[in-house]
């Protein structure tokens, strides 16, 4: 039996299902008057908007469970201990997704990100099976981590293809570049994004 050690590199995205009364309410609410956000984000939509501070007030403490369960499963991956951390919401916002529009490859502030789809249409996935090239499909959430490499650099794994449905959260660290090719379809695909800042007053030094 051999002794052996392995180290793993990267970092960790989380995949879950939302509640459903969390996604309908949610998507009510981005159906009301809400400030355009555009002017502070990466992706070329016209139809970004900021959600009041209502919202963000029941909506952070409702999926305080996902945050949590996001950051004991971060740190077994990083093999640190769990110290119980506070966490600060910063911003809300709805992305109404249409045919052409596109995310380029960014990263967000604070400390952890999220992206929750309220409504991905199933005409998406008819066209995302439809594709043929070795690029991404359309309209999927792509991560990347470091460098691109080329398809036959199999000893390494840089970058995850997530293909979401209605309902799904994706929870990763801020700084973790991602980003969504256009798509041809004649549809709305409907996510909302935000982000936490971590409070680290009482930390050791040395444990980030």
């Amino acid at each position: 039996m051999l002794d052996i050690e392995n180290y793993q590199m990267g970092t960790l995205v989380m995949k879950a299902k939302a509640p459903e009364s969390v996604v309908n309410t949610l998507y009510n609410e981005a159906k009301e008057e809400l400030y355009s956000y555009n002017h502070k984000l990466a992706g070329h939509l016209k139809s970004q908007f900021l959600f009041n501070d209502k919202t963000k007030e029941w909506f952070y403490p409702e999926m305080q469970m996902y945050w949590d369960c996001y950051r004991e499963q971060q740190c077994y991956f990083q093999g640190k201990e769990n110290i119980k951390l506070n966490y600060k919401a910063i911003d809300l916002w709805v992305n109404f997704m249409k045919p052409g529009d596109f995310n380029p490859i960014h990263t967000h502030g604070g400390d952890i990100s999220f992206v929750l789809f309220l409504d991905v249409p199933e005409e998406l996935k008819k066209e995302q099976d439809k594709h043929e090239a070795v690029s991404s499909v359309p309209g999927a959430l792509d991560f990347q981590f470091s460098q691109p490499l080329p398809p036959e650099s199999r000893w390494f794994v840089n970058n995850h293809t997530i293909i979401p449905k209605t309902g799904d959260i994706l929870i990763f660290p801020a700084m973790l570049q991602h980003y969504v090719l256009p798509f041809k379809s004649d549809i709305t695909r409907v996510s909302v994004s935000g982000n936490l800042k971590l409070d680290r007053t009482d930390l050791p030094k040395d444990y980030f």
